[in-house]
């Protein structure tokens, strides 16, 4: 009898993860403007944070997956993070505050989402039932 309860105690924690990662996109997709880049680093954030911040939300609000299998849209924003570290380097970015914005908000997105994966992980394998 106690089975359902097992699988309806779920931990919250991976989707408060990428939720926080979902609002680290949110500064990346405006941190172009707010930082006063030029260029295509403003465009990349702007295209790159935006679609990180759907794709987080998107998890944190279907932890099953929706249409997605469920470790889809956290992968697709682990991918977009480290596109978002490599793009100052890349794009050769000239303002120092834009490339270390990137580089942190980048590593910390992809270390929320990978977390967000692992954590979902475990508790749907601790959720299953031993009987």
């Amino acid at each position: 009898m106690s089975t359902s309860r097992t699988t309806d105690a779920r931990s919250p924690l991976p989707e408060r993860l990428v939720g926080l990662a979902a609002a680290i996109g949110a500064w990346i997709l405006w941190s172009g403007v707010v930082l006063t880049g030029t260029g295509l680093i403003v465009a990349n954030n702007a295209v790159f944070g935006a679609a990180i911040a759907f794709f987080a939300a998107y998890t944190a609000g279907w932890p099953d997956g929706g249409r997605l299998p469920s470790i889809a849209a956290p992968a697709i924003v682990v991918l977009l993070a480290l596109w978002v570290v490599a793009a100052p380097f890349v794009l050769e970015v000239s303002v120092d505050r834009l490339l270390w914005s990137n580089v942190i908000a980048g590593v910390l997105v992809a270390l929320l989402a990978a977390g967000s994966i692992v954590g979902g992980r475990r508790s749907t394998g601790s959720a299953s039932p031993s009987a």
